[in-house]
C-alpha cells in the first residue's frame, strides 16, 4: 500500500515537467506580416503628385521603393543610395554624359533634380519649368531679352542649338561652328550672300552675330567695327569676286593704321604694349563686332589674363583693389602705349587721383609718401592679404619707415592702438590738419576713445589737465615702462604741477603715509571725481580703507566721537602734512574748541569746575571711540575714576 502511494506521488510530481517539456519542444511558426504599399499611408502626397500630367515611372506604378528605403527615422526622406548615384540605377545610359568634353554643370555635379522633378511635372521629361524658363532658373535672363532675338530662342527654345546634358562641342552646342547655323540658314541663297556684301561666309558666324539677342538689327553684336556697320567689308578685305576674297588687304597693324593713322603716331611712346609693338591689333580687338567696349575680344580683365596668366593668380587675395576686382585693368593701365613705366596712365598720386578724391590727401600736414606721390610705398596697387591693400600688416607697414619708433615703443605698457597694431586710430596715414598726423587736435584726440571717462566725472571736481585734454602732461601717448603709460611713477608724475605740496611736505615734521610713499592715487582720482577733493571714495570710508583697526573700533565700541562716526576726519586732521603728530590740525584744547566751548557752564560742570583752557583733552579722552560715555580712557587714575578731582587739584 505504501509503495502504491509513493508511485502516485512520483507520477504527480513529474507531470508538470513532462507538460512543460512537451510545450517547449513545439515548433514556433513566425507570424506573417501584411506588407503595405507606401501610398496607403502617403495618400495625400501620392494624389498631389499624380495631379501632374507627367509621372516618374516608379511613382506611376506605386513603386516608391525603387528610389526610397521603406524604413528609417520618421520625418525623413530615405533614398536607397546617395542622390548623385540614384538616377543611374535606372538611367544607366545617362552615366556616359560625364565622358563628354563639355558637361552641363547640374549634370557634372550629378544634381539631376536641379532641372527634373523626381516625382511628377506638368512638363515633358519631368522638367521643373517649361522651355527657356527652366534655363532662366539659373541663367540671368537680361542678356537674353534684348530687342532683337534669335528665332530659336524666342520660338522653339534653347534646345534647338544646345544639348541640355553634355556635348563634345563648346557651349554644349549640338553642332560646331556654322554647321548649326546651316540647319536653318541657306548660305548660298542670293539674299543671304547680298546681306554679307557679296562674300561667301565661312565658319565664324558668331564673330559678327550674337547667337541669342542683340540691341542691334541682324543680331549684330553690341559694338560693331565701323566698316562692318556700314556694310563696307571691302575696306579691309579683297573684293568678293577676288580669289583672295576673305583675305585682308594688308597684314597686321598696317591694315588698321590705314584708317587709324592718328593711333600710329599716338602709340610712338617710351612704353608700348607687346601686341602694339608687334602690330598684332587682333590679339585684343575683334575686326568685326563684339559685345565688349572698345571692340575687345573679351571683357577688360579677362582679356588681359589671357596673356598674363601668372598675374591673375597673384591677385587671389583677401583684399583686392577695386579696378582689379571688377576686371578693369585699363582704369590704371594704358592698353596701347604710354611714357609711364608699367604702362600706367599717370605717375604717382596723379594716377590714384583719377579715382580717389584729392581732399583727404591734400590737407596742411601731408604724410611724406603721399607728399612724394609714392602711394605704392604702403599700398599694393593690385591685391594684398592686408586690409586697404597694404603691403604689410598695418603696424609693420608703419615700422618699415619708422624704425626708431618701433624701438621706443618696446616698453612694458603700450597704448592699446599700438598694441593691437592700429596706428590709424590716432594718426591719419595720408594727410591731416593737425600736428604729428593726428586725426584730431591734440587736446581732443584722447577723448575719441576715452570720452566716457570725462563723462563719468563731469559735474564733480575734474583735474584741470584732464578737462582741457592735456593728457600728455602725465601720460606717454605711445608706451612707457610705468602703469597706465605714465611718464613718471607715483608722486613724481604729480609734483611737476603740484610742487608746492612737495616743498611744504619736505619742511613738515609729519607727512601722510601715502604722500610720503608718493602714492597720491591712493586717495585721489587723477582724472576727477564727483567727490570733493578728487577723492576715490567718500572721506570717511576712504580713511578707514587704510585705518582698519579704527574701523573695527567704530563698529564695536558703544560710543564714537561724532567726527569719526560721521566720516569727517578733516575736522581734526589735515590730509597731507603737519608739524603735529598724527597730522592733527592743532594742539591741545585749541583742536577741540571749534566744537566744544570751554567757557560754557556745562563744560565747567563736567570738569568739576577745573579750568580746561590749557589742558590736553587727549590726556583724559579717546579721540575716536570708547566704551564709556564722554569717551574716557579705559585705564583711569583712581581719584579720577571716583570723581575725586580735589584729591590732586585745588
Amino acid at each position: 500500500m505504501k509503495l502504491k502511494r509513493l508511485a502516485i506521488l512520483c507520477f504527480l510530481s513529474l507531470t508538470p515537467i513532462i507538460v512543460i517539456g512537451a510545450v517547449s519542444c513545439q515548433k514556433k511558426v513566425p507570424r506573417q506580416l501584411a506588407r503595405k504599399r507606401c501610398v496607403e499611408c502617403h495618400q495625400k502626397e501620392a494624389e498631389r503628385f499624380k495631379e501632374a500630367g507627367v509621372l516618374h515611372g516608379p511613382l506611376a506604378g506605386d513603386a516608391c521603393e525603387s528610389c526610397h528605403r521603406p524604413h528609417g527615422v520618421i520625418g525623413g526622406v530615405y533614398l536607397k543610395v546617395s542622390e548623385d548615384k540614384l538616377c543611374y540605377l535606372c538611367h544607366k545610359d545617362a552615366a556616359s554624359i560625364a565622358l563628354k568634353k563639355h558637361v552641363h554643370s547640374p549634370a557634372k555635379d550629378e544634381k539631376c533634380i536641379s532641372c527634373h522633378d523626381p516625382h511628377s511635372s506638368m512638363n515633358k521629361n519631368l522638367l521643373k519649368a517649361k522651355g527657356n524658363n527652366l534655363c532662366f532658373m539659373c541663367h540671368d535672363k537680361a542678356p537674353y531679352s534684348r530687342a532683337t532675338q534669335h528665332a530659336p530662342l524666342s520660338d522653339k527654345g534653347c534646345l534647338v542649338c544646345h544639348d541640355p546634358h553634355g556635348s563634345d562641342t563648346e557651349k554644349l552646342l549640338l553642332d560646331a561652328g556654322a554647321d548649326g547655323c546651316r540647319k536653318c540658314h541657306d548660305f548660298g541663297k542670293p539674299r543671304f550672300v547680298q546681306g554679307h556684301s557679296g562674300y561667301t561666309v565661312g565658319q565664324a558666324c558668331v564673330s559678327c552675330h550674337t547667337p541669342h539677342t542683340s540691341s542691334n538689327t541682324k543680331l549684330l553684336r553690341e559694338f560693331i567695327h565701323e566698316p562692318l556697320d556700314k556694310n563696307e567689308c571691302g575696306g579691309c578685305h579683297h573684293p568678293p569676286e577676288s580669289t583672295q576674297a576673305l583675305d585682308v588687304k594688308e597684314e597686321g597693324a598696317k591694315l588698321c593704321y590705314a584708317c587709324h593713322s592718328e593711333s600710329e603716331t599716338t602709340f610712338e611712346k617710351a612704353h608700348s604694349h607687346g601686341p602694339v609693338q608687334e602690330g598684332r591689333c587682333l590679339a585684343c580687338h575683334s575686326p568685326h563686332a563684339t559685345d565688349h567696349t572698345d571692340q575687345t575680344l573679351m571683357p577688360d580683365g579677362t582679356l588681359c589674363y589671357a596673356c598674363h596668366k601668372n598675374t591673375e593668380a597673384l591677385f587671389k587675395k583677401f583684399h583686392v583693389h577695386q579696378p582689379v576686382q571688377e576686371g578693369r585693368c585699363t582704369a590704371c593701365h594704358e592698353p596701347h602705349a604710354t611714357n609711364s613705366p608699367g604702362y600706367l596712365k599717370g605717375t604717382g598720386k596723379a594716377l590714384c587721383f583719377r579715382c580717389h578724391q584729392k581732399d583727404p590727401f591734400t590737407r596742411s600736414k601731408v604724410h611724406d609718401p603721399v607728399e612724394k606721390g609714392e602711394c605704392v610705398v604702403c599700398h599694393d596697387p593690385h591685391a594684398s592679404d592686408n586690409k586697404f591693400e597694404l603691403k604689410l600688416a598695418e603696424i609693420a607697414q608703419c615700422y618699415s619707415c619708422h624704425e626708431k619708433e618701433k624701438m621706443l615703443f618696446n616698453r612694458v605698457n603700450v597704448h592699446t592702438p599700438i598694441r593691437i597694431g592700429q596706428c590709424v586710430v590716432c594718426h591719419d596715414p595720408h594727410s591731416t590738419s593737425y600736428g604729428k598726423a593726428l586725426t584730431l587736435p591734440k587736446e581732443k584726440i584722447c577723448f575719441n576713445c576715452h570720452q566716457g571717462m570725462l563723462d563719468d566725472v563731469m559735474g564733480g571736481t575734474v583735474h584741470e589737465s584732464f578737462a582741457k585734454g592735456r593728457c600728455f602732461i602725465c601720460h606717454d601717448e605711445h608706451a612707457s615702462d610705468n602703469d597706465f603709460q605714465l611718464i613718471e611713477t607715483g608722486a613724481d608724475n604729480c609734483y611737476p604741477c603740484h610742487g608746492k605740496i612737495q616743498a611744504a611736505s619736505e619742511k613738515s615734521k609729519h607727512s601722510h603715509a601715502p604722500l610720503k610713499a608718493g602714492a597720491c592715487a591712493a586717495c585721489h582720482n587723477p582724472h576727477g571725481s564727483k567727490i570733493k577733493g578728487q577723492l576715490n571714495r567718500p572721506l570717511g570710508s576712504l580713511c578707514l580703507s587704510c585705518h582698519s583697526e579704527l574701523e573695527a573700533d567704530i563698529a564695536t565700541d558703544p560710543f564714537q566721537h561724532p567726527p569719526a562716526k560721521e566720516g569727517m576726519c578733516l575736522k581734526c586732521h589735515v590730509p597731507h602734512y603737519a608739524n603735529m603728530e598724527d597730522l592733527l590740525a592743532d594742539a591741545g584744547v585749541r583742536l577741540c574748541k571749534d566744537c566744544h566751548d570751554d567757557e560754557d557752564a556745562t563744560m565747567g560742570e563736567a570738569h568739576h569746575g577745573i579750568a580746561t583752557g590749557r589742558a590736553d583733552c587727549t590726556g583724559c579722552h579717546e579721540s575716536h571711540t570708547a566704551e564709556t560715555k564722554g569717551l574716557i580712557h579705559r585705564v583711569m587714575h583712581a581719584p579720577f575714576k571716583d570723581g575725586n578731582c580735589a584729591a590732586c587739584h585745588e
